[in-house]
């Protein structure tokens, strides 16, 4: 069942670190661990069994990078997704099941679901492999995401930040 979650924490890299600007070390239970995401911030976490599903971003000028980890119990990453540079945050991230949960995307009315299977499966469609990269490429699938558009966004329409 897909719970929230703030067992995770992101932690400032050293100036040297590569890429420093928009990645962080994750940290649970305030102890630094030997695992660096992308991202600055956090939009939202959910444990989900034996796993924790942690959405982050990086606000860059012209827009946002956000990026999705499943990981397991010791914070390393299963599988990973990069998502599609978007205007804005996440918002409105809501429980669908006990697997599933959707969300979106300030400055968007699409709506993004996203499905944890557990036991992975094998998919090398171009969809699937288009968001995944480094060892995730080749490897097991156990994070499946669908996009649903939505009407146009105006300015006028958008809610508020939480």
């Amino acid at each position: 069942m897909l719970q929230s979650s703030s067992l995770y924490s992101l932690q400032e890299l050293p100036k040297w670190y590569p890429m420093a600007e928009y990645r962080r070390r994750l940290v649970a239970a305030g102890r630094p661990l030997p695992v660096v995401v992308n991202g600055d911030e956090i939009g939202f976490q959910l444990s989900c069994g034996e796993h924790t599903l942690l959405a982050t971003s990086y606000d860059y000028f012209d827009g946002c990078h956000h990026w999705i980890y499943l990981l397991n119990r010791d914070g390393m990453p299963v599988d990973q997704l990069s998502m599609p540079d978007e205007f804005g945050f996440v918002q409105d991230a809501t429980v669908v099941s006990a697997d599933e949960v959707a969300f979106g995307y300030y400055g968007t009315n699409d709506r993004w679901n996203l499905v944890v299977r557990a036991g992975g499966f094998w998919s090398y469609a171009p969809g699937a492999l288009r968001r995944r990269f480094n060892r995730f490429l080749l490897a097991r699938r156990r994070l499946e995401v669908r996009r649903t558009k939505g009407a146009p966004w105006t300015p006028a329409t958008a809610p508020d930040k939480p």
